[in-house]
Parts: structure tokens; sequence; C-alpha cells
């Protein structure tokens, strides 16, 4: 049961890893599009495109500058 116990930790460990970067990629592409067209991509614009709230958005916004 240890030796599952640990496989799965690492899995975890692994997957936070991977979950990390790909938030990163997705903070960069959302800073990108506000740079390009800061009209059009408003934080409720983004919301929509992403599929989560303009509070999430915001989040991201203000924690990158």
């Amino acid at each position: 049961m240890a030796a599952r116990a640990a496989e799965l930790h690492a899995k975890a460990l692994e997957a936070d890893a991977l979950a990390a970067r790909y938030r990163a990629e997705r903070d960069g592409i959302i800073d990108r599009l506000r740079e390009a067209e800061p009209k059009r991509w408003s934080y409720t614009a983004l919301a929509q495109a992403l599929g989560c709230s303009r509070e999430l958005i915001a989040q991201i916004v203000r924690r990158r500058r």
C-alpha cells in the first residue's frame, strides 16, 4: 500500500507541474491578446472565450502586473 501511495504522490506532483505550465502559457496568451487588442479583449470577452469568470481574468491580469 505504501508503494501505491508513493506512486500516486509522484503522479500528483507531475500533474501539479503540468498544470502550472498550462497556467503560465494561458496567462501569457491573455497578456498578448490584451496588449494587441485591449478594446476587443476586455475581461468579459476573455472570460467568455475561455469559459471562466471575469474575476479569474482580473486576478490573472492583476497578478502579472
